[in-house]
């Protein structure tokens, strides 16, 4: 549709769709009055100040002294609240830098602002405000015509009073087209601030949208041809609008909107004089052309969808040249009696027509063909069932009826279409699976396919029990399949790849691995092995064991016996040739004899012989105990009338220990206490061992105490220690002039008591003699000194 409106490109952020401040630098600081003059100071933050710069985007919220929502209805996804209603002389603001670019030589901006201010009574200059200007960086100068200055007063242009607070004033959500036009290339800074009163008691906010895409300020300049007039409205914002023709000789109306009848020639350039509140812009003249046009609406003619496709008729797909500044309806029938709201479900080929009308009303209708892309003919059968060893191709082609051109296939586990199977080609296992057809429109239907693996047959195979030769063994015996499935029919081969048929089965002469394959009734066939063991007569040689002396015990089990026998042989014991009565205990045999041997091999083929025990008679050991020495004495063990008594023997042995293991280094000369041990053999080698006592008594003593005490609770009498004496004789004590003050032959008195003549005697040193008889019977004397002490 040819047209003067034209998309103007859109500085990124700039209307804070990104739902950020980005691009966007962010300022707050104070307010002050100087010479009545009302002084702002800003500085640059980092980041937004929390509640004093707000990004808003449910559109649901309302202001809660103006009651109109946060964003403005014809505006984008989000706004900027500046401010808030916290007192304290708050000045919040923010600042944006853009380029004009620089082929744009008509270019013109439109921001929507709303504002809460209180209104106290003070000065103009005092009074809270919000200012919005754009700043030409170059010359560093606001441009007048684009910047205002908003101040608190009942009598600002738009404002109302809040219905419960009276106190606020509000001004509703109102858009200011600036036209910006000769400002190509240049650098300009757009500022919005909002700022409380002076005096700090008093708040004032803000919320700022800036629209994403300009146009031209006049709108309606274009028309549909047959219509007999044009309706034009001009920019938002200003208090005059006068609309003339290009040369100002005709005026055709004034407000913001006209209805000009008859619609002036096609071509025509219309003249619109604008005029600002006071203080808010400055006077100027924009213009537009007149365009008339015609309307024919172009559509896709036909189109094929898949079953049940939900589509939106009114989309660019369907209507090929939709554009703005026109409405679009859909309609079932050709009438235009019933209309479509929002997609439709195609469950069936249907014709639908679409209805385009610009905001002239010039309209077009056009239907539009819709089929539906048909698989309900694509169906699939199952395969035959194949045996457990065996797989399905579910991709084979002839699996599938129906047209399949243009069809792709995919396979899936679960009708969910979430298990995709990675070898459709080969399924082995017994189950549903999913196919899910797909044409290049992503139209798709899934089907099923049942897929029947026949269980694995049950064959058990019981290997036969071992034969000795020269028997043989019969692998087709039905007892060794005992359990298996009962249709079975047998082949018996001898190598795992089942090649090598056996001809005659019944008949197996060698030992080995055999195998047989089983085929049930439905074909199916399963194989394992068979071992068959057929073993030789065992070898077995004996070698009787050596006479042994009794009561030694001989162990027959010992294999050095059978060396020369057959390899892994194991060995069995009886008493009796019959072998009925085993030996429990074949490791301790303690009596002479004829005993048998029973070796069995592996294949349980077994042999049996004699095996002959023997025993000498063991010599008679008799030992007399030597007469006791004293410990400077010595004892000869060798000595012949310590085994008297003993039969013959060739060699005898004197031990420490009862395992005869350590010998006594001397024999001859033996001085400790204790039991030893003498061993002999008689000519036989036999040998015979006892223990003999030996025993060596202290060197005897008669000990008398250097001193004693005879007037203390302790040591108060003089008395001898007997050490290996049998009898005290006699002890005697004198004094140091020699005479004889105590003397007793059997101390029943308990010692001398340091009395002579019934007087003690003084502290000095005495004598004392002794004489006994020890163990043995001879004399020993002993004589020494004792201090008595008082």
């Amino acid at each position: 549709m040819p047209s003067k409106l034209c998309a103007q490109f859109s500085p990124e952020n700039i209307g804070f769709e990104n739902g950020n401040f980005q691009n966007w630098k962010i300022y707050a600081g104070s307010i002050a009055i100087e010479n009545n003059q009302n002084v702002v100071t800003m500085n640059e933050v980092s980041k937004p100040i929390s509640g004093r710069h707000t990004i808003i985007n449910n559109k649901n919220l309302l202001d809660p002294y103006g009651g109109f929502r946060l964003i403005p209805p014809s505006g984008g996804n989000y706004s900027v609240k500046l401010g808030n209603n916290v007192t304290g002389a708050q000045i919040d603001g923010i600042s944006y830098l853009m380029t004009v670019p620089a082929d744009q030589p008509e270019f013109t901006l439109t921001y929507q602002y709303a504002i809460v201010l209180e209104d106290p009574d003070h000065q103009p200059f005092e009074q809270p405000r919000f200012i919005a200007r754009i700043k030409d960086v170059e010359k560093n100068e606001y441009i007048p015509c684009a910047s205002f200055e908003y101040v608190a007063t009942s009598s600002l242009p738009g404002f109302k009073k809040s219905a419960e607070y009276e106190s606020v004033i509000y001004k509703d959500w109102s858009p200011v087209t600036i036209n910006l036009s000769g400002y190509q290339g240049k650098q300009l800074l757009i500022e919005f601030i909002s700022t409380d009163c002076s005096r700090g008691q008093h708040f004032g906010y803000a919320y700022v949208d800036i629209n994403n895409v300009y146009g031209d300020l006049v709108t309606g300049n274009t028309y549909c041809a047959s219509a007999d007039a044009v309706s034009l409205s001009g920019p938002s914002g200003y208090q005059t609008y006068n609309w003339y023709s290009a040369d100002r000789s005709i005026k055709y109306g004034s407000g913001q909107s006209i209805n000009i009848k008859p619609k002036p020639a096609d071509g025509s350039r219309i003249l619109l004089d604008i005029v600002p509140y006071t203080g808010f812009g400055c006077p100027s003249t924009v213009n537009t052309v007149i365009h008339g046009i015609d309307y024919e609406l172009k559509v896709l003619k036909k189109d094929v969808v898949c079953q049940d496709a939900e589509i939106d008729l009114l989309d660019p797909k369907y209507i090929l040249n939709k554009s703005e500044g026109f409405t679009y309806l859909a309609y079932e029938d050709k009438d235009l009696t019933k209309p479509i709201n929002g997609p439709v479900k195609i469950i069936a080929d249907k014709t639908f027509y679409i209805k385009g009308t610009n905001n002239k009303g010039c309209g077009s209708v056009v239907p539009i063909e819709i089929s539906i892309f048909n698989m309900a003919n694509i169906s699939s059968k199952n395969p035959d069932a194949v045996c457990y060893s065996e797989s399905v191709d579910i991709t084979n082609a002839a699996l599938y009826l129906g047209n399949l051109e243009g069809i792709t296939r995919s396979y899936f586990a679960d009708e969910a279409t979430t298990q995709v199977i990675s070898d459709p080609q080969h399924i082995n296992k017994t189950g549903r699976f999913f196919i899910k057809l797909s044409n290049q429109m992503g139209c798709s239907k899934i089907i099923s396919i049942e897929v029947s693996i026949k269980n694995k047959p049950v064959l058990n195979v019981t290997n036969p029990k071992p034969v000795c030769v020269p028997a043989k063994v019969d692998i087709t015996s039905a007892n060794l399949f005992s359990g298996s499935c009962a249709s079975f029919k047998y082949s018996f081969y001898r190598d795992p790849e089942l090649s090598n048929l056996i001809t005659d089965p019944s008949h197996i002469d060698h030992s080995g691995t055999y195998y047989v394959k089983a085929t049930n009734a439905d074909g199916c066939t399963v194989s394992d092995k068979i071992e068959v063991t057929i073993s030789d007569m065992p070898v077995l040689h004996i070698k009787n064991p050596d006479t042994a002396c009794y009561p030694d015990k001989v162990d027959i089990s010992n294999p050095a016996l059978y060396s020369g026998s057959g390899d892994h042989l194991s060995y069995s014991f009886f008493y009796d040739e019959a072998l009925t009565n085993q030996i429990t205990f074949p490791k301790a045999i303690a009596k002479a004899g004829t005993y048998y041997v029973k070796a069995s091999n592996d294949g349980g083929c077994f042999t049996s012989g004699k095996i002959q025990v023997s025993f000498n008679t063991a010599p008679t050991i008799v030992l007399h105990k030597p007469k006791a020495v004293f410990d400077n004495g010595l004892i000869d063990l060798t000595a012949q009338e310590i085994t008297k008594g003993s039969s013959p023997f060739v060699k005898a042995g004197y031990f420490e220990d009862t395992d005869l293991k350590r010998p006594l280094p001397d024999p001859t000369k033996v001085n400790r206490a204790g039991v030893y041990y003498i061993s002999i053999q008689n000519e036989k080698g036999c040998t015979a061992s006892a223990p003999i006592d030996l025993e060596i008594l202290p060197q005897p003593k008669i000990i008398v105490p250097t001193a004693f005490t005879p007037q203390k609770e302790t040591n108060n009498r003089l008395y001898p220690f007997l050490v290996g004496i049998q009898k005290l004789i006699s002890f005697k004590v004198y004094n140091k002039w020699g005479i004889l003050v105590y003397q007793s032959a059997d101390l029943a008195n308990g010692g001398w008591d340091g009395q002579f003549k019934s007087k003690m005697q003084p502290l000095e040193t005495f004598s004392w003699f002794a004489e006994g008889v020890d163990i043995f019977g001879g004399k020993i004397q002993s004589k020494g000194k004792t201090i008595l002490i008082l």
